[in-house]
């Protein structure tokens, strides 16, 4: 259990940089994890915390769709994988931290380490030096009432930077609030000012007595997964708290005993090889010691003296071929001579030269951060040069896939036909883009610095300009239309929107606002309004029409069957009177009541079915109505039975009661009756 390699977590849990601050929040109570790592790829960018969160929470009210980039602790602290386990708790004291991210040598993240970490693989020999609880145990305990709204309890776990604190009562300890409890109250968005600690404490409290061994204290913690325990005595008060990090400062004496023996075996050796070690031997450890850093000596012709392995990578050459070569030759066949050549004309004439190289290897372009140096002697002569280089490729890379970023974005906001503007809480206008000069007249260096209500906010002014700065800082605002008056005077309708940006505190500090000028699709809306009303206008006027004609068609109807009924009907008379027939009377019976039809005309819905008839399947249709049978009609229109049958047919298609268990006599009766 040496090195960290042993002690970290892994796979570690991360989340990337764009991700908001709920699904943080989320991963962070579903894991039950006190710490999560912002990473991109594999190379950690920051770190976001219990402890965090509660910061962020007791300046204000939190913005949970804020990407967690704008909140996170960055850079993080960071601990290659080989380092001593002491080492590394060092680290955590000094800097008051919790947690340590683990990398591999190429600064990809591999683990994570904390006091759980530390705790679970301290072995029994440890134990055995810290006797019992009493002996780590926290006696000044941190208490409050359970009647104490939890915003206090937050406060003061933030002002004192404890991760929990003790709810008791006369003494006694009735529960327990930790860091984890007010991630799940802040994600839940509970009111903490008004929600008591009774309603979210943990209860009943894990006690433990303060003569119980540190071994049996540390394997509690550990099978119940928790990281503290309050100390009580026999009585059941509460005496003191004992947490993780309590329990593993015992390796504080234990990492200054390892300093010491590591500074006694190296006096020792030093002291045993003293007479016989070299200046070059001495470099050269310090050389291979320098790990990624390549390191070179030349001489005044450039001629390599020594060098570590790292420059082996440097110069694409096995280590034991390099010593002898010349370092131009070397830099030759790389294909970056002449950059090699001018930094040594620079370090010759200035002493020193700092500059990137860049290589060409397997068709991927690597920079390397280097320093090319003067070597002088006592009396300021030049005796050679020295070498520093480091690959710094994968930063080049990342910050040229952010400036690619930044590019895309202004690209974006410099093509937008929208109107991007910022400004400060106070109104003052600090960026506009393009379409914003263009729409309003003006330059941008006109509006900057200006006020925002001065050039957007036509005719507005005093309380009203106040009141829309406001909602802007304490909401988001959509579809917000102000009237715009540009610099020539014409006036535009704007639709404002707004997003509130906050520092990595969580500080408001500006407001991005968009703006479409729907001038156009305002006054499309009003010619639409006026169209419509010229419509409706219309509409009036057609009906007017329509009865007017409806009236005058009744009133032709009318007189069409008074003069039937003058006309023709004393003639049908005299018919009947005279000596005629079987079959004339019945002629003279149906022409009577198709007169009859003419003049009580049928409904809306029945014209409109007998219209769409023939004149003979109308005949037919009136004939089976009366209750003729198909054999009388055929008599009667002097027509084939089976024509007639093909004529019934129709009428039912014609009727749509062809699939309807209903007779064609039935029906006709029921909707075709005058």
């Amino acid at each position: 259990m040496d090195t960290l390699q042993n002690v970290m977590t892994t796979p570690v849990i991360t989340i990337t940089p764009d991700k908001p601050v709920s699904h943080a929040l989320g991963i962070m109570e579903q894991r039950k994890i006190s710490a999560l790592v912002v990473a991109k790829k594999k190379t950690p960018l920051g770190i976001f915390t219990e402890r965090s969160l509660i910061q962020i929470r007791v300046d204000g009210e939190i913005d949970y769709s804020l990407p967690i980039q704008q909140v996170m602790s960055s850079p993080p602290f960071t601990a290659p994988a080989d380092m001593d386990y002491r080492e590394a708790y060092q680290l955590l004291l000094h800097h008051r931290i919790r947690h340590l991210v683990v990398t591999d040598h190429d600064g990809n993240l591999i683990g994570i380490v904390t006091a759980t970490d530390f705790l679970y693989h301290l072995g029994l020999e440890y134990y055995m030096e810290v006797k019992n609880v009493d002996q780590v145990m926290i006696r000044d305990v941190v208490t409050l009432k359970s009647s104490a709204p939890a915003f206090t309890a937050m406060k003061l776990m933030n002002d004192r930077r404890i991760s929990s604190l003790v709810i008791e009562e006369n003494g006694y300890p009735k529960g327990i609030v930790t860091e984890r409890d007010l991630l799940r109250l802040i994600r839940s968005k509970i009111k903490l000012k008004t929600i008591q600690l009774h309603e979210v404490m943990s209860h009943p409290v894990e006690t433990v007595f303060s003569d119980v061994s540190s071994l049996k204290a540390a394997r509690i913690l550990l099978k119940k997964g928790l990281r503290r325990l309050v100390v009580t005595n026999s009585s059941g008060r509460c005496i003191g708290i004992i947490t993780e990090t309590d329990m593993i400062k015992g390796l504080r004496t234990s990492y200054t005993n390892h300093l010491k023996e590591v500074i006694q075996q190296q006096a020792r050796q030093i002291k045993e090889v003293k007479q016989q070690m070299e200046e070059a031997c001495i470099l050269d450890s310090m050389l291979q010691s320098a790990g990624d850093i390549a390191i070179s000596i030349m001489d005044p012709d450039l001629h390599i003296l020594l060098h570590n392995q790292a420059a082996g990578k440097l110069y694409n050459c096995t280590t034991d071929t390099i010593i002898g070569q010349n370092a131009a030759t070397l830099h030759r066949k790389a294909g970056n001579l002449e950059q090699f050549e001018q930094a040594v004309a620079m370090a010759k004439k200035n002493g020193r030269y700092e500059f990137v190289l860049q290589q060409q290897r397997n068709g991927i372009t690597r920079y390397l951060t280097t320093t090319i140096f003067c070597i002088l002697d006592q009396e300021n002569n030049r005796t050679g040069f020295g070498l520093i280089s480091l690959d710094t490729t994968h930063q080049k890379q990342y910050e040229a896939s952010l400036q690619a970023e930044r590019d895309f974005s202004k690209k974006i906001i410099d093509t937008a036909p929208s109107i991007i503007c910022s400004i400060t809480p106070d109104g003052t206008i600090q960026f506009i883009n393009p379409a914003g000069e263009q729409l309003t007249g003006y330059s941008a260096a006109e509006l900057l610095g200006k006020n925002w209500q001065d050039y957007f906010y036509a005719g507005k002014t005093g309380r009203s300009t106040r009141e829309m700065l406001k909602q802007f800082q304490e909401d988001d605002v959509r579809g917000y239309e102000v009237r715009l008056k540009t610099k020539d005077g014409e006036l535009r309708d704007i639709s404002w929107s707004s997003v509130k940006r906050f520092s990595g505190k969580g500080a408001f500090f500006e407001t991005l606002i968009l703006g479409n000028d729907v001038t156009g699709q305002k006054k499309a809306v009003q010619e639409l309004e006026q169209r419509k009303k010229e419509a409706e206008d219309a509409n009036i006027a057609l009906k007017v029409m329509l009865d007017q004609h409806t009236k005058t068609r009744e009133s032709i109807e009318e007189q069409i069957s008074i003069k039937l009924k003058e006309l023709v009907n004393p003639y049908l008379d005299l018919l009947r009177q005279s000596t005629i027939g079987e079959e004339q009377t019945e002629i003279i019976r149906i022409i009577t009541a198709h007169i009859d039809s003419i003049t009580h005309p049928f409904s809306p819905k029945a014209r409109e079915i007998m219209l769409g008839l023939s004149p003979r399947e109308t005949m037919i249709g009136d004939l089976v109505r009366q209750g003729k049978t198909s054999k009388d009609i055929a008599e009667i229109l002097n027509i084939s039975l089976r024509t007639v049958e093909t004529y019934r047919n129709n009428l039912r298609k014609k009727l749509g009661i062809n699939k309807r268990k209903i007779s064609l006599r039935t029906y006709l009766m029921t909707h075709f009756t005058q």
